[in-house]
């Protein structure tokens, strides 16, 4: 772009749905890069996008408002900004992080799920190095988005510098796999009725961009409490309900799932593609990092998915003791929202970030392996109070919440993994 180059796994990596193409054309800074005809907005109105690249925000606008006329539409994902771009004419498309967020490294060329190119190379750039192409024409990118944000008003023009963009895909797709065993109930009818306990068993491997210790990439990310400690209570759970079967009267399918950094891909497959009649299914427990436990302080997320929980949780934990911490909604980054998706009560159990998540030091002798036991305690109860019940779970939906203006992850959505919305007096470790 003029005298700004940018590198590939330095600057910029290409997305997972981008396909291979080499070409130049003229910069269109395409706000948001929505068209939303429900909202009586569309950044492309007053530009004309045929043939250009165009650069756009992440996220969608008045993002951390609970009353943004935005809220729980789809307009903000990658994908659907690459169409829209796609359908207006354009030959390429550049995302930037908007000024809510921080700026973020790139890392590597990025894994995702087994996504076919869109036909357009889509890619994501760090927005340091591109603000200077507005300094240039005499923009302040800040002012742009807050007009945008304050007013639902798009503010797109044509940048005075053309593009070169050139991206190479070779695709490799692997094969992971789910690892699922079943318990059959007691009850000759309650029998036809499940219940799914899960967890995720993949990691990081050697690290990558989701390593939260770049300087480090290359060193075994151990993953002891993400999410060893989350199998691990699979494993245990499942020896338990060997030995009760004869009580259980509904069944239960314990799952350890692959692909939950890479973007829940093994949930999202199995919630898709179920060994099981999902109509049937009262309930899926997901554990994902219960092997430190601060403070004695637990966050559990999906208890307003059923009626049923919050007060259940409360009996229950009256024989472990527990510091509980909830939150009523069932999204979040983790396997629990593949079947939230699927209207399905889930709950969520999490012991809490800490200065170790997705870094080497990640390690088996920082497990509070007493506290792991509680937990496991509470989920084990828990796990007997639904398969044990006289009536089915009724489910109830609850809308997404808005994310902070600091808050993780919040756009990449399906493609990469992202720190579990729980603040409070938890912080993200810095990079």
């Amino acid at each position: 772009m003029n005298r700004t180059s940018l590198k590939v796994n330095q600057d910029f990596v290409p997305l997972p749905f981008s396909n291979t193409a080499v070409f130049d054309g003229p910069l269109v800074f395409a706000g948001y890069g929505i068209t939303a005809p429900e909202l009586q907005y569309d950044d492309y109105q007053t530009i004309d996008a045929t043939g250009a690249i165009v650069l756009v925000l992440r996220h969608q606008p008045q993002e951390t408002q609970d009353r943004s006329p935005f809220n729980s539409s789809q307009h903000n994902t990658f994908i659907n900004k690459a169409i829209n771009a796609k359908q207006h004419g354009a030959r390429g498309i550049i995302f930037i992080t908007d000024l809510n967020h921080e700026d973020e490294e790139v890392g590597s060329a990025t894994r995702g799920a087994d996504t076919d190119d869109l036909g357009i190379p889509a890619v994501h750039a760090k927005r340091a190095p591109l603000l200077k192409l507005f300094v240039d024409a005499g923009k302040d990118l800040g002012m742009i988005q807050k007009k945008i944000d304050t007013n639902l008003q798009p503010q797109s023009f044509e940048l005075p510098v053309r593009a070169h963009m050139a991206t190479d895909i070779v695709r490799t797709r692997k094969t992971v796999k789910n690892v699922v065993a079943g318990i059959t109930g007691s009850d000759p009818t309650l029998q036809n009725e499940w219940v799914i306990v899960g967890a995720h068993y993949d990691h990081l491997g050697l690290g990558d961009r989701n390593s939260l210790a770049p300087s480090q990439i290359g060193q075994i990310h151990h993953g002891a409490d993400d999410n060893a400690s989350g199998t691990a209570g699979v494993l245990e759970l499942s020896r338990l309900a060997a030995m009760n079967k004869n009580e259980w009267k509904r069944s239960v399918l314990f799952i350890t799932f692959a692909g939950e950094e890479t973007g829940l891909l093994g949930s999202s497959y199995f919630a898709n593609h179920p060994t099981i009649p999902l109509k049937n299914t009262m309930a899926m427990l997901n554990m994902d990092m219960i092997g430190r436990l601060n403070n004695d302080r637990l966050f559990i997320g999906g208890v307003g998915t059923s009626p049923s929980f919050r007060s259940w949780l409360e009996e229950l934990n009256n024989s472990v003791h527990l510091h509980l911490d909830y939150s009523d909604s069932g999204y979040g980054a983790s396997d629990h929202m593949s079947f939230n998706a699927k209207k399905l009560p889930v709950l969520f159990f999490f012991s809490g970030l800490h200065t170790d998540y997705h870094k080497p030091t990640d390690t088996s002798d920082k497990i509070n392996a007493k506290g792991a036991v509680r937990v496991l305690s509470l989920v084990y109860l828990t796990l007997d109070k639904v398969v044990t019940n006289a009536g089915r779970l009724e489910y109830a939906e609850v809308q997404q919440p808005r994310p902070s203006a600091a808050g993780s992850g919040g756009g990449y959505g399906p493609y990469f993994g992202s720190v579990p919305d729980f603040r409070d007096d938890l912080k993200r470790p810095e990079q």
